[in-house]
């Protein structure tokens, strides 16, 4: 699975989850505040008890009072503090007056003896000292016991929500992961009358529709541009047989008889080579009619066919075939491929120039590659030499139509294989790769 996808449905899935904890730590500080409001209300309610009490009882009364609530309350929970003019205690559970701790209006927040409290010391007439304080720990205990929980929910809703990330990313992801593997077959086997899987009535099969629908209008458009070429080019070669048969009739001298001849081959080859590119394009990427056929032993056979013409022409033909090259493939067609290709450089080329045939086996690819010395393409037009009737900056005085390379794409994509013109630092080179015979077993 892709970590975008699970990161994108993650990241939805934790914005609940933020915005929960966020909840808990605002209720968490209401909360306390709540809770030392009440604390403080219950101090209040006793310190102020005990300054009435010894204003009405005077100084014995309030010693007993204390004494008696140092004894039976929670010591733990609660301290008392009464001190005389001197500051020696009087009565409490302390040994004396806690450090740090003023004489104020207002509660305040101390630590006594390592724990919170929240304490009023005050004056009594007479120059005694009142210490009231009670424990914040219950308080701090019960919002830890809170934290605690939420935590534990918290955990559990992230553990919940990522696993439910994770089952609607997996989906998501292989449900694209099926359309794109459709998507790819739309140049192979499938073609173009191959249609996107569906499921349910989700948003992917809208797109599926909508891709469905373009498909088909793609194919429409190329089947109606296909029928035309294959028209012309059929249709075209039934008048130029007619010529031919007229001109036999003709009192032509020998020089130009040859040369109308050698026109009209010429005009029919093309005609032949459009109608050869249309039904391959036609077939582009179907296995079913291949073979397993070894490219080296095809590419020798080429070279050692064309050898004697490059010999005899100054140009040098040079082979580096590995072994175990096969593929699923037509020989007649791959053997034209290599001979467009070897043509192509002779062409090109000057004497003394070499052209160089590699077929290599690359893992669970097959690399053809064909390379000359000659001057080359520039760069801007060398991938525009696959489209039919495209040539070279330099070719004009060259014989040719400007078909070769476009054959050559045809045939590759017959086979499933992507042709290329690699950039090279000297000549022209065209690679031809496909998946070995293994790979496609």
């Amino acid at each position: 699975m892709r970590n975008g996808t699970f990161r994108s449905v993650a990241l939805v899935a934790l914005v609940p989850l933020v915005m929960a904890v966020a909840g808990v730590l605002v209720l968490q500080s209401q909360l306390r505040a709540r809770l030392v409001e009440a604390v403080q209300t219950r101090l209040l309610a006793e310190a102020q008890g005990f300054a009435a009490l010894y204003d009405q009882r005077r100084i014995v009364a309030l010693r007993e009072a204390i004494a008696y609530r140092s004894t039976r309350g929670d010591p733990a929970g609660s301290v008392y503090v009464l001190t005389d003019r001197a500051g020696a205690v009087l009565a409490g559970n302390l040994d004396g007056w806690p450090d740090g701790i003023a004489v104020q209006d207002t509660a305040q927040q101390v630590q006594i003896d390592g724990r919170p409290f929240l304490a009023r010391a005050q004056d009594l007439r007479g120059g005694f000292g009142l210490l009231v304080g009670v424990s914040l720990l219950p308080v701090e205990q019960t919002l830890a016991q809170m934290r605690r929980v939420f935590a534990a929910f918290g955990l559990a809703m992230l553990v919940a929500g990522l696993a439910a990330a994770w089952g609607v990313a997996r989906q998501a992801q292989r449900r694209t992961a099926r359309m794109n593997a459709a998507l790819a077959q739309v140049g192979g086997a499938g073609g173009l009358g191959l249609r996107m899987p569906r499921e349910g009535g989700s948003e992917h099969a809208e797109l599926a529709d909508h891709i469905d629908a373009m498909l088909a209008r793609i194919a429409h458009l190329f089947d109606a541009h296909q029928r035309l070429g294959n028209a012309v080019a059929h249709e075209m070669r039934t008048p130029l047989a007619r010529i031919r048969t007229r001109l036999d009739a003709l009192d032509l001298d020998a020089v130009a008889r040859a040369g109308l001849d050698d026109e009209i081959r010429a005009t029919i080859r093309l005609f032949d080579s459009l109608l050869s590119i249309a039904q391959m394009d036609a077939e582009a990427g179907n296995t079913t009619t291949l073979h397993p056929v070894d490219l080296g032993q095809i590419a020798a056979g080429i070279v050692e066919l064309y050898q004697p013409v490059a010999e005899e022409e100054g140009r040098r033909i040079t082979t580096q075939i590995d072994p175990d090259t096969q593929i699923l493939g037509d020989e007649h067609l791959l053997a034209q491929l290599l001979s467009n290709l070897i043509e192509n450089g002779l062409k090109y080329t000057r004497p003394g120039d070499t052209i160089a045939v590699t077929v290599r086996r690359d893992g669970a690819k097959v690399r053809l590659r064909v390379q000359d010395d000659g001057p080359g393409v520039d760069a801007t037009l060398r991938e525009q030499l696959f489209t039919p009737f495209a040539r070279g900056f330099d070719t004009g005085s060259k014989p040719g139509h400007g078909l070769g390379l476009s054959l050559v794409r045809a045939i590759a994509l017959r086979h499933g294989a992507i042709p290329r013109a690699p950039a090279t630092e000297k000549g022209f080179a065209i690679e031809v790769e496909a998946l070995h015979f293994s790979a496609q077993e």
